[in-house]
């Protein structure tokens, strides 16, 4: 079934006033702070700019469903069966995430200029492959017939994945000293950009049920007379970028050690957005069964087969964004240390249905870990 829905006239109304708003208030704060840089600090050593790299490993729940042709649906399952095929369907639980950013603020100055982007990816190759042998059926002391039948079920799935979030903002430590001596508390707004991409195939072939013909004398009552093949290819790719406005929070509380030397700070952070772009998923898939009768070799009946159209969907959506974190750091003068957990969810990003639009949430959460450097005073 193919579904198109075109962009609505206010739609992108709507988005460039959001992102003119937040253009012209950046520039109002930049020329803000820039009048302000050469004010006296009461930290005149502290760096400039601080450079972040780290890592995440990132945890997700699906965000497709999977291939289910009515062959698998078929209740009780083989006896030979232990791993389902839809289970075999599903994509890798985590993924490999990056992050890198650039924070500057001005010496004498509350106001924060930072720029940050986050990449993830996972991968997965998976082939299940399940069988019973026949038993060799013997007719004599020196005569022994091999089958040449079992029952099997093979399923083979590959899934390739890539997201990424940048973000561009500009903030002001709102609140030296709330949480204690040494603490920041720093509101920022900005545009946050964000994509999402995958492609999925899944290829399944099954031979569930091969029967005999109990009706004849040993040993040829081993003798197949009949069974049911099926197969089922399917491909999918999916993906949405969208970009919008973003406000957060982050903060900093020292709780041990010496800000001159070492200390110990309690990190942590909330963020919101709303994103606008397009969510888009091409999906195919055909799926055929028989039923062959082998002592004549043919057919008993018609073959069954399934191949509806491609679905090919694409529509402009309105992600809302929230997101939050919380950590450890151990902090130098010029460098830090940091360890935590940190979550981002988009609501309804993904069109993750095969034969319609299904909408569903991605989620990256995880544990991270980062260091920081700082340089220039």
């Amino acid at each position: 079934m193919s579904e198109l829905m075109n962009t609505t006239v206010r739609g992108p109304s709507i988005r460039r006033k959001l992102l003119s708003t937040v253009s012209a208030s950046a520039l109002v704060v930049f020329l803000g702070a820039t009048g302000k840089a050469d004010a006296a600090s009461d930290d005149a050593d502290r760096p400039t700019i601080w450079i972040e790299l780290g890592g995440q490993l990132e945890q997700f729940a699906p965000t497709e469903d999977p291939f289910a042709p009515p062959f698998l649906l078929k209740m009780p399952r083989p006896s030979f069966e232990t791993i389902y095929p839809l289970d075999a369907e599903r994509p890798p639980r985590f993924a490999i995430g990056e992050n890198a950013k650039l924070t500057f603020q001005p010496e004498g100055s509350d106001w924060v200029f930072s720029a940050a982007i986050r990449y993830g990816r996972s991968n997965g190759n998976r082939v299940a492959h399940q069988q019973t042998v026949f038993p060799t059926i013997v007719l004599g002391s020196n005569f022994h017939l091999v089958p040449e039948f079992d029952n099997y079920a093979t399923t083979k799935v590959k899934h390739d994945e890539n997201h990424g979030v940048a973000d561009f903002q500009v903030g002001k430590d709102v609140g030296l000293g709330m949480f204690g001596q040494n603490s920041t508390s720093t509101v920022s707004l900005g545009v946050r950009f964000a994509q999402f991409a995958s492609k999925t195939s899944v290829d399944i072939r099954e031979r569930p049920d091969l029967h005999t013909n109990d009706k004849l004398p040993p040993p040829f009552n081993k003798i197949v007379k009949y069974y049911h093949a099926y197969h089922l290819s399917g491909h999918s790719e999916r993906n949405f970028h969208a970009v919008g406005p973003s406000l957060s929070w982050n903060a900093s509380t020292p709780f041990a050690g010496n800000p001159e030397s070492a200390e110990f700070t309690f990190d942590w952070g909330v963020n919101a957005a709303v994103l606008f772009g397009r969510q888009k998923a091409k999906v195919s898939h055909q799926t055929t069964g028989r039923y062959v009768k082998v002592l004549h070799g043919k057919y008993l009946g018609p073959p069954y087969e399934n191949s509806p159209s491609p679905r090919n969907s694409a529509r402009s959506v309105m992600i809302p964004n929230v997101g939050g974190s919380a950590g450890i750091s151990l902090k130098w003068p010029n460098a830090k240390i940091s360890l935590g957990y940190r979550a981002d969810f988009f609501f309804d990003a993904v069109d993750g249905g095969i034969d319609k639009r299904v909408s569903k949430t991605l989620g990256l959460n995880g544990p991270y870990a980062s260091l920081s450097v700082g340089i220039g005073d």
